[in-house]
């Protein structure tokens, strides 16, 4: 099962391929925030520090969502819109 280590809590969790991130920070009780959960707010902006080949790219309403909230640049992600793969994941916020 993949990793995600939450760099700014110190924390590391398995979690089962398919999972969101924001549930998987919820069940590590990270301190990652998080607002609406649908890729519009920006709450949630992080950076992929490690694992970006396994998970999805960017879709539109969260390219969107990072240019307007002025959080667009390498390896920024929404972590609502992050489904965990195979491959192990690094954030930070």
């Amino acid at each position: 099962m993949p990793r995600i280590r939450f760099d700014n809590d110190d924390l590391e969790i398995e979690v089962p391929p398919g999972t969101t991130l924001s549930l998987a920070a919820q069940d590590a009780s990270s301190t990652l925030g998080f607002g609406c959960r649908a890729g519009t707010c920006g709450t949630c902006a992080l950076t992929v520090l490690s694992g970006q080949e396994g998970i999805e790219s960017k879709g539109y309403v969260e390219q969107d969502t990072l240019l307007v909230v002025g959080e667009d640049g390498p390896g920024r992600r929404l972590g609502c819109q992050i489904i965990v793969r195979d491959e192990d994941l690094e954030v930070s916020w």
